[in-house]
C-alpha cells in the first residue's frame, strides 16, 4: 500500500511540474481575478439615484451597456444566466446588473472579463434610457516580472481617468435626478384599529359593558410606547406627516358602534422590513401587527409594495391606511 502511494505522489507531481512549465514563468499555475466594474449613480446633493426609493431615480429606466458591438440589457440575462460571486478561475460576462453594498447603495454591476486578457481602449457605452450616455474606456496589460506578473490597467469616465491598477473599478457616475411631471404627494400610513368585542360593539367605548380603560391602553414600536390619547379629530392630511403616536377622535364616546383608534402617521417614503407594531389593551392580553411597506419608482412614477399582517394572519395589502379589526372574546 506504502508503494503504491508513493507511485501515485510522485505521479501528481510530475503532472504539476510539467503543467506549470508550460502554462506561464515560474514553477506555478497563475490563476488571474477577472475585471469586475462597480458602478454607482450620485445626484447632485449626493443622493442615490440607483436606489428605487429616490425621488428622480434612474432605477426604473431601461438602461443598457454596449461592449464590442453587443449590448446587454440591465437586469435581463440571457439564458436565465444569473450572476454569481466573482470566481477567480473563469470569468463571466453576465453583462449589467444590479446589487446592493454593503454599505447600502445600490450599484450597477458589469462583467465578469478575463483578467489576463490585453485590452487597449476598450470601450463600454452605457446609455440611461433617459437620452444620456456615459462611456467607460478601460486599457489592461499583463506583464511579467522574473516570475511574477504585473498589470498595467487605467480607467476613464468620458475621457477622464477615475482608477487604475485594480481588478474591481469603483466608478461614480454624477448625474441629475430625473424630474417627475408632477411633485407627488405621497400618503403617510395610518393604522385604522377597530377594537370590538363579539357583538361588534366598540371596547373603548364607556357605553359598552365591558369596556377596556383608555388609559391602560398603549402601542409599542420600534422600542417606544406611546399611550392612547384622545384628540379633538381624526386626522388624515396626507400633505404632511404628523407623526401622533396612538390616538382616538373624541368623537367615539356617542354610539356603540365601533370607532377607530389611529396609530400614525408613518412616513410613506420610508422603508419598511417586518416591522411590528404591538398593541397593548391591558386587561384583555396583546395583539401584533407585521407590516412591510416599500417604496419604488417606475418610469419615473412612485409605486408601493405593502402588507400587513395580525397576530400572523394576513390582512389589508397596497394601502396607506389599513383597517385592522380586533375582536376579543367578551359578550
Amino acid at each position: 500500500m506504502k508503494k503504491l502511494f508513493y507511485l501515485l505522489t510522485c505521479g501528481i507531481l510530475t503532472i504539476c511540474i510539467s503543467s506549470c512549465q508550460e502554462d506561464g514563468p515560474g514553477d506555478v499555475i497563475w490563476d488571474f481575478y477577472p475585471i469586475q466594474f462597480h458602478i454607482t449613480l450620485t445626484g447632485e446633493n449626493g443622493e442615490d439615484l440607483l436606489n428605487p426609493a429616490t425621488p428622480g431615480t434612474y432605477a426604473g429606466l431601461i438602461t443598457t451597456a454596449t461592449y464590442q458591438d453587443e449590448t446587454y440589457v440591465k437586469d435581463v440575462f440571457k439564458g436565465n444566466n444569473v450572476p454569481y460571486e466573482s470566481r477567480a478561475y473563469m470569468a463571466h460576462l453576465d453583462g449589467i446588473y444590479t446589487i446592493k453594498l454593503q454599505d447600502g447603495r445600490y450599484a450597477l454591476i458589469f462583467g465578469e472579463l478575463n483578467g489576463d486578457d490585453t485590452y487597449k481602449n476598450e470601450n463600454i457605452t452605457i446609455d440611461w434610457g433617459n437620452g444620456t450616455e456615459d462611456v467607460i474606456t478601460f486599457s489592461s496589460k499583463l506583464k511579467w516580472k522574473g516570475n511574477d506578473p504585473v498589470f498595467n490597467r487605467s480607467y476613464k469616465l468620458n475621457g477622464k481617468e477615475v482608477e487604475k491598477d485594480t481588478r474591481t473599478p469603483m466608478i461614480d457616475i454624477k448625474k441629475t435626478a430625473l424630474k417627475n411631471d408632477r411633485d407627488y404627494d405621497i400618503q403617510p400610513i395610518v393604522f385604522n384599529i377597530f377594537l370590538m368585542n363579539k357583538q361588534g360593539y366598540d371596547l373603548l367605548n364607556t357605553n359598552v359593558e365591558g369596556h377596556i380603560k383608555a388609559d391602560s391602553v398603549k402601542a409599542i414600536f420600534q422600542g417606544k410606547e406611546y399611550y392612547l390619547k384622545t384628540t379633538q379629530d381624526s386626522y388624515t392630511r396626507a400633505y404632511q406627516t404628523q407623526f401622533a403616536g396612538l390616538t382616538r377622535p373624541r368623537f367615539g364616546q356617542g354610539s356603540t358602534s365601533a370607532y377607530p383608534t389611529y396609530f400614525g402617521e408613518l412616513d410613506g417614503t420610508e422603508t419598511f422590513e417586518n416591522e411590528t407594531l404591538i398593541l397593548d389593551w391591558g386587561t384583555i392580553g396583546q395583539d401584533t401587527i407585521t407590516f412591510t411597506s416599500k417604496m419604488g419608482w417606475k418610469d419615473n412614477r412612485p409605486f408601493f409594495i405593502r402588507n400587513y399582517q395580525l397576530n400572523g394572519e394576513d390582512l389589508d395589502k397596497d394601502t396607506a391606511r389599513p383597517n385592522i379589526h380586533i375582536r376579543k372574546p367578551i359578550e
